[in-house]
């Protein structure tokens, strides 16, 4: 009877030390998951902040097509040309198409429309490349674009567009691209995309 508890007890012992070690396991694994999880995180990040730069240097200086159609809502169609005479001056450029993301269109679009009142709406077009004038009016009203010079233009002639996200740009009046900035999906939810905006929007174009 004795050797019977003895023996109760060693295997008592061993499966609270099995357990223990299986549950010590899970916590490793989670732990290392989690790290994982954060240096994928810090390497994308880092990895779109590069693309970010990269892009900026390299459309920096570049000359929009001015000869590239565009068209709003109504189908009235103009010159990219003629819409930046319109401006008179520098002015932003959201860009965007229905190709893309739809998280990442509704957070690049809502870092200008999120902080319309600190800026000004005359200087701020957006830009869509969409299938249909169907297409481009339902986005007005489900980015809540209503109020904003919303156009449909194909192409724009400069290397951002190769890239396939969302971005916006300064422009002046000879379509002259000053600096371009594409919002990362790591920022999304901050305000760290809006400052940037704002920073470029204080001093290139007021």
């Amino acid at each position: 009877m004795k050797n019977n508890i003895y023996l109760y007890i060693t295997i008592g012992i061993l499966l609270a030390s099995e357990c223990f070690m299986l549950w010590r396991n899970h916590r490793l694994k989670s732990e290392i998951q989690a790290k994982d999880y954060y240096m994928e995180r810090i390497v994308t990040g880092a990895n779109a902040m590069e693309t970010a730069f990269q892009t900026s240097i390299e459309n920096a200086g570049s000359l929009i097509d001015g000869s590239a159609m565009a068209e709003d809502t109504l189908g009235n169609s103009l010159t990219v040309a003629e819409l930046a005479r319109k401006g008179k001056g520098n002015f932003l450029v959201c860009r965007y198409s229905d190709r893309m993301c739809q998280e990442c269109v509704a957070h690049t679009l809502s870092i200008l429309t999120d902080h319309i009142d600190s800026l000004d709406r005359n200087r701020i077009v957006f830009l869509a490349s969409n299938n249909s004038r169907r297409v481009l009016k339902l986005n007005v009203r489900e980015y809540g674009l209503d109020d904003s010079r919303v156009l449909n233009c194909p192409n724009l002639g400069i290397p951002a567009e190769e890239a396939m996200f969302p971005y916006i740009m300064a422009v002046d009046s000879s379509l002259r691209v000053l600096s371009v900035y594409f919002p990362s999906k790591s920022t999304h939810g901050t305000d760290y995309d809006y400052r940037h905006v704002k920073y470029m929007y204080d001093n290139l174009i007021r």
